[in-house]
């Protein structure tokens, strides 16, 4: 049986909200998802306060940076004439244009609904895509389908990825912020 604890955590003035979840796993864990803190422990642990004073620090600073995310995704406008068909279509057609520039196509794309990424790629050059891709400007889709593509050639972050992904998009970094940006705005809609 899983026992919630709800409360917080003030840290530099700020009053932080955390949630303290009981379950079977072997060691104590922080997660800072969508502005939200949650520490997994398991269910002998009775002291979880040590763990959050152990590690404020970090609480702090992912605390610290979704409120700036908050404030960067206040100007954010969410693409919403967009069906998730016409985002299929959409990657249907990059798929093929970024698939010849780079020589390699995936044996399979599938879209579903993710919490935690915009896509992933598989070992067995299989793409999932997110469909909140259906939300996005043309070149933040543009280049999550690159970047998830160019894992087809690299499976790592490693220099050849970066290197191919900087090559075709010299303002990644830039484009990495917008993400973060409509991460969060899109979370906000959806109420996660």
């Amino acid at each position: 049986m899983t026992v919630h604890i709800v409360s917080s955590i003030k840290i530099n003035e700020a009053d932080i909200p955390y949630e303290v979840i009981y379950r079977k796993v072997k060691h104590p864990r922080l997660e800072f998802r969508n502005g939200y803190l949650r520490l997994v422990v398991p269910p002998g642990l009775k002291e979880h306060e040590k763990l959050l004073y152990k590690h404020r620090l970090w609480i702090y600073r992912r605390f610290v940076s979704h409120k700036q995310r908050l404030i960067f995704a206040e100007g954010i406008e969410l693409c919403s004439t967009r069906t998730e068909v016409q985002l299929q279509e959409h990657v249907g057609s990059l798929i093929a244009s970024i698939g010849t520039e780079l020589g390699m196509f995936p044996k399979k794309v599938a879209f579903r609904e993710m919490r935690t990424k915009w896509g992933s790629c598989s070992s067995k050059g299989n793409i999932n895509l997110n469909t909140y891709l259906m939300y996005l400007p043309e070149k933040l889709v543009e280049y999550v389908v690159f970047h998830e593509m160019a894992h087809l050639i690299e499976m790592n972050h490693g220099p050849r990825f970066k290197e191919m992904v900087h090559k075709k998009f010299h303002e990644h970094k830039s484009l990495e912020k917008q993400l973060r940006g409509y991460w969060v705005a899109i979370m906000e809609k959806h109420s996660f």
